[in-house]
């Protein structure tokens, strides 16, 4: 993990600070300019416990921001001069996920799933006051799998 005064080298090595680097796995990054959302899995093998939040860059340099554990759907001010921020869903997926697949104002989009885990982000948006994203399905074995309505929780 390179890290000097003044921040990290990566997105990654912003989000891990105060994990040992030993017991954490990156699952996913979305990056807007010098924002980053980062899920993180500080689990055992078996054992996933996920966690997710912002970095920035300055003046080249990464830096933490917030962040939270267990997955879900929420929103995290990115720019709070202007009221805007991150509009996530991120979470585990069944074994064997090769892709999400994830709804929100009416639009699908397909994401990856890594070590067990995806993330879709949604930048420069506004509080979602009117709806939330959700998880509509999971592709294994390239078959896709609908998934119920547990999965799509309200935002935080």
């Amino acid at each position: 993990m390179l890290m000097n005064a003044s921040g990290f080298d990566t997105p990654e090595h912003a989000a891990m600070l105060g994990f040992p680097p030993a017991h954490v796995r990156v699952v996913a990054v979305a990056q807007d300019g010098d924002d980053a959302f980062v899920v993180l899995d500080a689990g055992s093998a078996g054992m996933p416990y996920l966690y997710g939040g912002t970095v920035h860059r300055i003046a080249g340099r990464w830096e933490g921001g917030s962040n939270h554990n267990g997955g879900g759907v929420g929103w995290t001010v990115t720019d709070g001069d202007r009221r805007l921020g991150v509009v996530t869903i991120w979470d585990e997926a069944p074994a064997g996920a090769e892709a999400a697949r994830v709804r929100w104002r009416s639009v699908e989009r397909d994401v990856p799933v890594n070590a067990g885990g995806f993330l879709a982000a949604w930048w420069r948006e506004p509080f979602p006051e009117d709806e939330w994203p959700t998880l509509v399905a999971f592709r294994v074995s390239g078959h896709w799998i609908t998934v119920g309505p547990q999965h799509s929780s309200r935002g935080r």
